[in-house]
């Protein structure tokens, strides 16, 4: 029996330095298995995070999503797309919401089989209130999660 491993692997983004490293991983990975390359960023909206205390109401109007999505989308090709093989199947998806929250329902949705993700990306006081997003996953995804570190500069 021939069958891949991996048929589809979701690289999820904050466009940190951490994730340009999961990017690697994920396309090689990707090419290997010829699985489909999703490229996942989620438009955080803090209305919807897990800590009640902080609910900041978020009056975003029409206009201010459409930008920020088609910013995402440009930043993705201009970061990624333009490093894939040619002929690589992939896909771009902007979410929006809590992040760990609309990974793993992402992961669900499309029978993801690998998510591929930096291991740090928001630092200080928004790490200590939100934890890590790759924490998260890791423990809710239907799915193995591979998390990249950023390797150490010597």
């Amino acid at each position: 029996m021939s069958e891949n491993l991996y048929k589809t692997i979701a690289f999820c983004t904050d466009f940190s330095d951490n994730a340009d490293e999961a990017f690697i991983a994920a396309k090689d990975l990707a090419w290997r298995y010829g699985a489909t390359l999703h490229l996942v960023h989620v438009l955080v909206t803090f209305s919807t995070a897990p800590i009640r205390e902080i609910y900041v109401p978020l009056e975003m109007d029409v206009h201010f999503v459409e930008r920020a999505t088609e910013g995402a989308k440009a930043a993705i090709h201009e970061r990624y797309v333009s490093q894939l093989r040619e002929k690589q199947p992939y896909e771009i998806h902007i979410l929006s919401g809590y992040p760990a929250t609309e990974i793993v329902h992402f992961a669900e949705k499309n029978a993801v089989d690998l998510v591929v993700m930096g291991s740090q990306g928001l630092t200080g006081i928004a790490h200590v209130l939100f934890g890590s997003t790759a924490d998260r996953v890791v423990r809710k995804a239907p799915c193995s999660v591979l998390t990249v570190r950023l390797k150490k500069k010597e």
